[in-house]
């Protein structure tokens, strides 16, 4: 009942709903769009919950393995390649945040065992799952705050059957498919071994360990894998710090901003990217963006 009344209040619609015994038929009263947008609420409900029954009630007699989700027409499967350290933290406190994930984009999500590649299996309409791999990539995004190189491990191995993260992107193969960024970085495993990564020179005075990444941050300058000591990176690359990165790509420099929330943490390229998602939000805040606009300094 109150998922009916979040969907009334959503789609400004007047939903009469099936009684017990009569034929299972949801009346749906309204503006024309208004009951189109409720009709593919609860179609896309419906199927979601009609694949989490199945995977409970379907059970193979002779193996005794779970059956994976029904094909409904029309549905797609894409795989979610994460590191392999923050594979529990996308699962979660006894599956609670894969379970959120999954209700909230209406998808069937498989999660990798122990002995098999870091890689979620992700079934539902094509916008759908859209929709929880980026809800996937926000969760590791501000629950570590910071980024690193690509190429600091193996943790990555694309290929291209595989939708890598936005934020993972980098050379991690010789003609590998769905990285969008050039110069993108990889996620680490925890914020705390971020803060170690990071040189002791770098003014890191508004990271916080609670908020995982502040707006007003600036990374240093040399923090991109370079050679030579901390020492020389400070000197020879004194000129950089006075321009912020790009907290998503840690490479462009700052030129842009989010709307309504203002956060000016990124460079054009990545902010028309999150603009341009399904559900774009800020991944600093998690405020729903409506546009991005170029900051002229």
């Amino acid at each position: 009942g109150c998922k009916i009344k979040a969907l009334r209040a959503k789609t400004n619609t007047y939903i009469k709903t099936p009684v017990r015994g009569e034929e299972p038929v949801f009346i749906v009263t309204g503006r024309k769009e208004d009951v189109e947008m409720a009709k593919r609420e609860i179609l896309s409900a419906a199927e979601h919950f009609s694949m989490i029954r199945a995977t409970r009630n379907k059970v193979n007699g002779l193996t005794g393995a779970l059956q994976g989700p029904p094909n409904l027409p029309g549905q797609t499967t894409i795989q979610v390649r994460v590191p392999y350290r923050v594979v529990g933290l996308v699962v979660g406190p006894k599956g609670a945040t894969i379970k959120r994930i999954q209700q909230q984009t209406h998808t069937y999500i498989v999660t990798p065992s122990r002995d098999k590649e870091p890689v979620f299996e992700v079934t539902g309409m094509p916008e759908n799952v859209d929709r929880a791999r980026e809800e996937i990539e926000a969760h590791i995004t501000m629950r570590t705050g910071s980024f690193i190189d690509v190429n600091a491990d193996n943790d990555f191995h694309s290929n291209g059957t595989d939708v890598c993260l936005e934020l993972q992107g980098g050379a991690a193969a010789p003609g590998a498919a769905g990285l969008e960024h050039p110069s993108a970085r990889r996620i680490p495993s925890d914020p705390a071994g971020a803060l170690a990564w990071l040189p002791a020179q770098g003014s890191l005075s508004s990271f916080s360990n609670s908020t995982g990444y502040s707006s007003s941050s600036s990374l240093p300058g040399s923090i991109s894998a370079a050679s030579g000591s901390p020492t020389d990176s400070s000197s020879s690359d004194g000129h950089r710090k006075s321009s912020r990165e790009c907290m998503v790509c840690l490479e462009s420099e700052v030129m842009a901003a989010l709307v309504p929330c203002g956060h000016n943490l990124f460079c054009m390229e990545c902010a028309l990217r999150i603009c341009g998602r399904a559900q774009p939000q800020c991944p600093a805040c998690h405020v729903p963006a409506t546009q991005a606009i170029h900051i002229f300094s």
